[in-house]
């Protein structure tokens, strides 16, 4: 199987959980602010996995509304961070997808892993959102701020074009996963697992 292949069937599987998991959640009555918003990111990173310069249109609009689901559950770490996601787009993603193409017009992202990179970049940013969090008394401080420290340096290499950013984007989803189930968001558990699998299927893409 190709890497083309693998990343395909990755997102279907994708989109057919998060779909599924959507459906299910919502029985007893919709939460359009949880699925709308768990909808909307995921669609925006599939077209960032393909580097297609759509993802921007999906994910700034995730963001907005994860801003409020997110104050709305006092996961405040998690709101600057849907701020610091909007912004990140706007400077430096967007630019970098309209600098950075080869001559087909596909934009180039580097596949080495630079590991002292990440750790820094995780290490500030943990510590920065911790402040925040403890300073506006947010729930789950620890682990919210943990997660959103992964988050940051996360963001931060995607939109530079690296791919190691997805290894960090799993490691997010992972521990977002374990953040609303905690919560009973159940619609949110379901988007961040279809998200690590695409985040999965992002570091193939990246790294080809």
């Amino acid at each position: 199987m190709t890497t083309k292949q693998k990343v395909i069937t990755l997102q279907v599987i994708a989109a057919v959980y998060i779909i599924g998991s959507t459906i299910y959640n919502n029985l007893d009555g919709i939460d359009w602010l949880s699925t709308t918003t768990g909808m909307l990111g995921l669609i925006g990173n599939m077209f960032l996995v393909w580097k297609s310069k759509t993802t921007f249109a999906f994910n700034m609009t995730n963001n907005v509304l994860g801003f409020v689901l997110n104050f709305q559950n006092r996961f405040f770490a998690e709101v600057g961070m849907n701020v610091w996601y909007f912004g990140t787009q706007l400077f430096k993603g967007i630019p970098y997808f309209k600098t950075n193409t080869d001559e087909a017009g596909e934009v180039i992202t580097d596949g080495v892993t630079n590991k002292k990179a990440l750790a820094k970049q995780v290490t500030i940013g943990f510590a920065a959102m911790g402040l925040f969090s403890l300073l506006l008394k947010g729930n789950m401080v620890f682990l919210d701020s943990f997660q959103n420290g992964i988050a940051i340096a996360a963001q931060n290499r995607n939109m530079g074009g690296k791919a190691d950013g997805w290894l960090l984007w799993i490691a997010s989803n992972l521990i977002n996963i374990v953040v609303w189930g905690w919560v009973g968001n159940w619609v949110m558990v379901g988007s961040f697992i279809a998200y690590a699998i695409n985040a999965y299927a992002g570091y193939l893409n990246w790294s080809d």
